[in-house]
């Protein structure tokens, strides 16, 4: 008796990818609940700082400019101002001040109207300093990692779940005839076999009167034998040879 199992290469493949997949599932997990969470902690200490600062200022923050004058060891103010403080700089923080020092350069460089150029300026300046008081991850950040991981860990599971459906079909050939679980089928009753897939793709279907049976070597062992013996009893039942490549 001949019984396919499920092709080790197919398993084995299946099973990697999901593995891969349940672990990027675990880091969102863990973006959501760890990782993101502990930067808004540090951006809130971050925080306390420009605000102890701005009181020394009397309710004022430094410009851009000024956040981006470099000392004579080449360290930026807002670096300097961070290591001093004993705090972690955000890296998108940076890109925002230098945005900004950008749209207020080029303010000053295109509006001829002083005071409207000014106005525009303290604008940019204004929200440049909410960006800097804003927490790098906000609610909805957080349930969007928790909901890239639920479908990453859906997925894994229907890859695996792929694997286990194929496993719980086993088709058998004795020298009776064909089996498919609980559905048996002599080789008299055998009416046909399609073969157009079977040079190029490794997949073979038996056609029993109604009924139709699909094998492949992709998710299958022993699919050839199978064929073999189902040929040596079904001499009538021969396999086209293998069409030359033009």
């Amino acid at each position: 008796m001949i019984k396919t199992t499920v092709n080790n290469e197919y398993r084995l493949r299946m099973t990697g990818v999901a593995l891969v997949i349940a672990a990027m599932g675990a880091w969102f997990v863990y973006d959501g609940a760890i990782g993101y969470p502990n930067k808004n902690k540090e951006h809130t200490v971050f925080v306390e700082k420009l605000q102890e600062l701005r009181e020394q200022m009397e309710g004022e923050l430094p410009k851009a400019a000024e956040w981006l004058k470099e000392n004579d060891a080449g360290e930026r103010y807002i670096e300097q101002f961070a290591r001093e403080a004993g705090v972690k700089l955000p890296s998108l923080k940076i890109e925002d001040i230098k945005s900004t020092q950008a749209k207020v350069e080029g303010v000053h460089n295109t509006e001829p109207d002083a005071r409207k150029a000014a106005a525009e300026a303290a604008r940019h300046e204004n929200t440049l300093v909410e960006k800097l008081m804003q927490l790098p991850y906000d609610d909805t950040a957080l349930m969007t990692q928790f909901a890239f991981a639920v479908i990453f860990f859906a997925f894994a599971v229907l890859l695996v779940g792929m694997v286990v459906a194929r496993a719980r079909v086993k088709f058998t050939a004795d020298d009776e005839g064909l089996a498919r679980n609980n559905q048996r089928f002599a080789y008299s009753e055998l009416t046909d076999i399609d073969w157009k897939e079977w040079h190029d793709k490794h997949i073979v279907r038996f056609v029993f009167g109604g009924s139709k049976w699909t094998l492949d070597g992709w998710h299958y062992a022993n699919v050839d034998d199978i064929v073999a013996q189902v040929l040596a009893k079904r001499k009538d039942l021969t396999m086209p040879e293998k069409p030359a490549k033009e």
